[in-house]
């Protein structure tokens, strides 16, 4: 049985007991390993999801600091709205409410540019598009006309266990193959190629790789960035939402959910291997030398250290451990800079917008993005590979508490999160004081018609570079692992083990990021590993 304390104004749950056998163990409570071990959990088996660190959640946690709740990543949610797990699970049994964000981006960039507004409304945003550029509008009306049969297509793939067969009954009854020429040609092409296609400008065309690809780690010039064009379809048709509490009360209702269906939640329990012999897999071993014995075991954490360091000598899985052992490690490249503010920031080109573009009590509530021009997002990602940050950063702004009063730090004030992408973990000449992320924030105050008086209405503020989410979040070399292929991986069956979940080794599973259908809040990889887990049993 467990309690709940209070801490911060916010229910925590006590942490369970460890328990010497199960029938599942999850490696890692971030949102995708709750989900999975919710859905067998629900299916009656006994369930213990171990988190090395002092509170589940991974990187959809919302923490105290700063003397404030803080998102530890963005928390702007799609794709989890269009899964199925919210109505699934009945989250909202378990406290889990969205509050709806539209507009749902504004961009803007580092000199003239126009900028670009995109609402739920598809006319509302052809409207704004037309103030500033007839031809954009017409254009974004050509993108939208081919994006948006496969961006069903998308969502109704990700919500099928992704069997070959099933994908293909999924597409053929739900979509009638609508798209699914997209799927086969934009893989292939990069982003600037499929959206210039359509006549789309270089403005446009820069906040879409921001929001996309650039959140990979890819140019937008890159083979393969161009299914990222359609992100914008797909906010069109789910929209974007903010959980009240921030985004960690996805991961608190889940957890919560797996609590009341029987099964425990571990912190504190960091798995250093896998016991594993002849083909199968028998049970984990935590650092401080205690097991738990069981028959299945599911890995929601990198699977590099899983599939390389903790799978050495097992003979079933040395094909597999061979190929990831000679991939290169990836490292991380994003930072996130919070603040406790008094002045709301706006930037001079959203300042000079009509009312009736963009009403001014709706300015602080969606997601800012700042983004260079695409050539010189080309030149940034080159010097990424160097380990250079570029001078004109990609950011993402939103002041959380603008729209959700749950996580503001007091009268008059607000959480302000900046997002800086691609920032190395193997910078050049190292990571070291406060003075480069405290700059993040003096760039973004340079493009703010009261840029002085942000910085000076700052209370506190801390900074996560990807040395510190290696440090605090057990992630190597910073680097929050992403599922690498698109859909035409999951559906023709490469790299079973990320595109199918399971290994050779019986009984072992991946789930999380790193597998279909990829990263950010979304959950489907978690409920798709436990459907392929009670498929097989």
């Amino acid at each position: 049985m467990t309690a709940d304390v209070t801490a911060a104004g916010v229910r925590l749950p006590v942490p369970d007991s460890l328990p010497p056998r199960a029938d599942v163990v999850v490696i890692g409570g971030g949102h995708n390993g709750l989900a999975c071990a919710a859905y067998l959990a629900r299916a009656g088996r006994s369930v213990v999801v171990l988190e090395a660190r002092g509170q589940a959640g991974g990187c959809a946690s919302t923490v105290d600091a700063i003397g404030a709740r803080v998102n530890i990543c963005n928390c702007d949610h799609t794709m989890i709205r269009a899964s199925g797990i919210v109505e699934e699970l009945d989250l909202a049994a378990h406290g889990l409410r969205y509050l709806d964000v539209d507009p749902m981006l504004i961009g803007v960039g580092w000199a003239d540019e126009p900028v670009f507004i995109q609402w739920r409304s598809i006319e509302r945003t052809v409207d704004g598009l037309a103030r500033v550029d007839p031809a954009a509008a017409d254009a974004y009306r050509r993108y939208l006309d081919v994006a948006l049969p496969a961006a069903k297509l998308v969502l109704a793939v990700q919500g099928g266990r992704p069997t070959t067969p099933s994908i293909v009954a999924t597409v053929v009854a739900r979509q009638r193959l609508r798209g699914a020429n997209v799927l086969l040609d934009w893989p292939r092409r990069s982003l600037v190629d499929v959206l210039t296609s359509f006549g789309l400008p270089s403005w446009v065309v820069a906040a879409t790789h921001t929001v996309g690809p650039a959140v990979w780690g890819l140019g937008p010039d890159a083979p393969g960035t161009g299914l990222g064009a359609l992100g914008l379809a797909i906010r069109h048709l789910v929209g974007v939402g903010r959980p009240v509490g921030g985004s960690g009360a996805v991961p608190a209702a889940l957890e919560r959910y797996v609590r009341a269906h029987g099964g425990r939640v571990v912190t504190g329990a960091r798995v250093t291997g896998l016991d594993a012999n002849g083909g199968r897999v028998h049970g984990v071993r935590l650092a401080d030398g205690r097991r738990v014995t069981a028959h299945t075991i599911v890995n929601a954490t990198d699977p590099r250290t899983l599939l390389v360091d903790w799978l050495a000598g097992e003979h079933a899985a040395a094909r597999l451990r061979r190929r990831w052992a000679a991939a290169p490690a990836e490292d991380g490249y994003e930072s996130k800079l919070d603040a406790v503010v008094t002045a709301l920031p706006t930037p001079r080109a959203v300042a000079a917008l009509p009312e009736d573009v963009l009403p001014e009590a709706l300015r602080h509530v969606p997601t800012t993005i700042v983004s260079p021009t695409p050539d010189q997002q080309i030149a940034a990602s080159a010097g990424l590979k160097r380990g250079l940050i570029a001078e004109r950063p990609m950011f993402f702004l939103n002041l959380p508490s603008v729209l959700d009063q749950t996580m503001s730090p007091g009268p008059g004030a607000h959480v302000l999160s900046q997002e800086i992408l691609w920032t190395p973990w193997a910078l050049a000449g190292g990571w070291g004081g406060r003075a480069l992320p405290w700059g993040w924030l003096e760039q973004y105050a340079s493009i703010c018609e009261n840029g002085p008086e942000l910085l000076a209405s700052v209370r506190d503020w801390r900074a996560m570079t990807p040395p510190d989410y290696e440090r605090e979040f057990y992630l190597t070399r910073g680097y929050v692992p992403s599922f690498p292929d698109g859909v035409m991986s999951a559906l023709l069956g490469r790299r079973r083990e990320l595109s199918r979940y399971k290994t050779p080794v019986a009984g072992l599973y991946l789930t999380g990021g790193a597998t279909f259908p990829g990263a950010g809040v979304w959950g489907a990889s978690g409920r798709n590993t436990a459907r392929t887990i009670l498929g097989r049993h």
